[in-house]
């Protein structure tokens, strides 16, 4: 779980344990002698407040929760789709390289194979990109991946 989600929920539970403390609060004090009006108002304001916000993150976070368990599904199909994509880039700049290497080109074909191979290179950079943002929705997935594919490039990302 991101540290984000984990500090969200932790001050949720605060929250909401801080409302259920001021109830509590406000019952003892209520048993030990007379609430004014402006005490019994103050307790019971403090305690819907906590308890409000604290409510509003368990939901935000349980929305949030929700919504990727719903996307998942369709994004690996997607996800799929972009690692066809990497893996036949990923082929593409081998073919160019090994063709760069075996046969010392010359003049306009050296810098045809240059040319392409910086195509292929920034399409590359380009599925990485949307690899990255694909692990917001599906972060093992997208690392099950990148241990797949760090062989392969030797390696590297």
């Amino acid at each position: 779980m991101p540290r984000r989600q984990t500090t969200e929920r932790d001050a949720a539970l605060v929250l909401v344990f801080a409302s259920v403390a001021a109830g509590a609060g406000f019952v003892a004090v209520a048993a030990s002698r007379q609430v004014t009006g402006m005490e019994g108002a103050l307790f019971q304001t403090l305690s819907l407040g906590l308890g409000l916000v604290g409510s509003w993150l368990f939901g935000r976070q349980s929305a949030r929760a929700a919504a990727r368990e719903l996307i998942k599904p369709h994004a690996r199909s997607a996800f799929r789709r972009l690692v066809s994509l990497y893996s036949g880039l990923s082929r593409l700049a081998a073919m160019l390289d090994s063709a760069k290497r075996s046969s010392a080109p010359s003049g306009e074909c050296g810098a045809v194979l240059d040319k392409l191979a910086a195509v292929v290179t920034e399409h590359i950079m380009t599925a990485d990109d949307a690899m990255e943002d694909w692990s917001d929705i599906a972060p093992d997935d997208v690392e099950a991946v990148r241990q797949r594919i760090r062989p392969r490039n030797g390696g590297e990302g």
